[in-house]
C-alpha cells in the first residue's frame, strides 16, 4: 500500500494567490492615478483651489468654494510705474459675515475678491492699490486689509502684496466675470504729474 502524500503546495505557487495579486496591482494603479489627477487639478486658468479658511485684516472667515484666476495684467500707462495684477481668487463664504467695510460701517458679505498685485516704480511715487474703488455686478466696494504693502515706493523698487473686496452678493465663484479697479498714483518730485488708473479685470 502506497503512502498517502499529505503535503500541500506553498501559497506563492498556487494559481488563485497570483490572479489576487494582478487584480490588486490593477486596483492600486487605478486609484492612485486618480488621486494624481485630482491633485493636479486646480493649478490652472478658473481652477478650484479651496481653503477651509480666509484671514482678511485681523478677522477669520470659513470659505465653502473658491476659484482661481491667472490675470497676468500690466499696465504702463504711466510711464512713472508698472502695475501688475497676477491672479484673481473669488472666495464665497459658508455664511453671511458682518464686515467693516469703510470706517465704522458694517455690511453683510458673502464673499471676497483677493488680487495679486504689484507695483514698480520707475520714479518716486506715492500709489495706493490697497485703497481701490471696484465694480463687480451692480456692486462697488474698496479694499480692505491690513497688507499695507503699497504707499511711497522709491525709484527702481519692486513692492507686492494682496488686496481683499467684500462681495455682497456672491452666488458662487463662477459668478463674477470682471471687475473695474480705480486708484491713483503720484510722483513725488512733481506734484503735478499724477495718474488715475482705471482697469478692467476679466475672469477666464
Amino acid at each position: 500500500m502506497k503512502e498517502q502524500n499529505n503535503s500541500k503546495k506553498p501559497f506563492y505557487k498556487s494559481m488563485w494567490f497570483w490572479i489576487g495579486v494582478v487584480i490588486l496591482i490593477f486596483i492600486i494603479a487605478t486609484f492612485g492615478g486618480q488621486k494624481g489627477k485630482k491633485q493636479q487639478e486646480g493649478s490652472g486658468n478658473g481652477s478650484d483651489t479651496t481653503p477651509s479658511q480666509l484671514t482678511v485684516g485681523y478677522d477669520d472667515y470659513n470659505v465653502k468654494s473658491s476659484k482661481a484666476y491667472n490675470i497676468n495684467y500690466t499696465n504702463s500707462d504711466w510711464e512713472q510705474a508698472v502695475v501688475k495684477v497676477k491672479k484673481a481668487t473669488v472666495y464665497k463664504l459658508d455664511k453671511p459675515y458682518k464686515v467693516e467695510v469703510s470706517g465704522d460701517k458694517k455690511e453683510q458679505v458673502t464673499g471676497f475678491i483677493k488680487l495679486d498685485m504689484s507695483v514698480k516704480a520707475i520714479n518716486d511715487i506715492t500709489i495706493y492699490p490697497t485703497q481701490a474703488t471696484a465694480n463687480y455686478g451692480n456692486e462697488q466696494a474698496e479694499g480692505m486689509g491690513s497688507d499695507t504693502w503699497d504707499g511711497d515706493i522709491n525709484k527702481g523698487a519692486k513692492k507686492s502684496g494682496t488686496v481683499y473686496f467684500p462681495v455682497k452678493d456672491l452666488k458662487n465663484p463662477s459668478s463674477i466675470s470682471s471687475m473695474r479697479l480705480k486708484f491713483s498714483g503720484n510722483n513725488q518730485n512733481h506734484i503735478l504729474d499724477d495718474h488715475d488708473y482705471d482697469i478692467t479685470l476679466h475672469f477666464k
